[in-house]
């Protein structure tokens, strides 16, 4: 093996440990911090923080159309990625998206039922019809999974620098928006949207992670070997 292969291979396995790293922490911290709303454990800065943004001078429709940014396009957005995936050969990447994906949605409904934490009193206005638990911010969770998963997927190919760069950015940003514009509104408190990112962040390494370059999930699928051809 050559010395820039196996400096290549080395660099390929401390982001994998990272990843890892990353996926271990952000999991660890939303659990600790779940486990510290369903206890019913009073953070001090939750209540001044939604005060304080619900209170900006800010026309509501501007939050609103923030908000909606992450309710349908971005299953929209979730689809066309697992689409993309499929036809660009890339099947396995795409079922590790599409179950991640329901994993992360399904999570996100779970933990509403085990911590049972209402709406701010402020946005009981603001959330979806029929869903009256705040914790955690499904929309900031749900946001980072996939347009992170778009954005790491841009970055790992072959597009200009420009692009790949602009991806994380663009997705940063949304999520941010989308995350205050929920307190804004009064549907949220700051820690639901925090447990969003810290979830959000996990889910995102572990794609990270499990479609590393060299993965099962990187890898596809192996053409069937043509049969030899038949002598006269």
């Amino acid at each position: 093996m050559s010395r820039d292969a196996k400096r290549g291979g080395a660099r390929s396995g401390r982001a994998s440990a990272v990843w890892l790293v990353i996926a271990f922490v952000a999991i660890l911290g939303f659990a600790l911090l779940t486990v510290a709303i369903h206890a019913r454990i009073v953070f001090p800065f939750d209540q001044p923080l939604l005060a304080v943004m619900h209170g900006w001078n800010v026309d509501p429709l501007v939050w609103k159309v923030l908000t909606e940014t992450a309710n349908i396009p971005l299953f929209v957005i979730a689809g066309a990625f697992v689409i993309w995936l499929f036809v660009n050969k890339r099947r396995r990447e795409a079922l590790v998206v599409l179950l991640l994906f329901a994993a992360v949605s399904a999570t996100s409904e779970g933990v509403k039922q085990f911590t049972l934490r209402l709406r701010p009193e402020a946005g009981t206005a603001a959330g979806i019809p029929g869903v009256i638990y705040s914790y955690p911010s499904g929309h900031v969770l749900e946001a980072l999974t996939i347009v992170g998963s778009v954005a790491l997927r841009i970055w790992r190919g072959a597009w200009p620098f420009a692009v790949r760069l602009a991806a994380p950015i663009v997705v940063a940003l949304q999520v941010v928006l989308v995350g205050v514009a929920r307190i804004a509104l009064g549907a949220h408190y700051p820690t639901d949207v925090l447990a969003g990112l810290l979830c959000g962040a996990g889910a995102l390494a572990i794609y990270a992670w499990l479609t590393r370059p060299g993965s099962w999930a990187d890898t596809p699928p192996a053409k069937p070997k043509r049969s030899g051809a038949v002598k006269s």
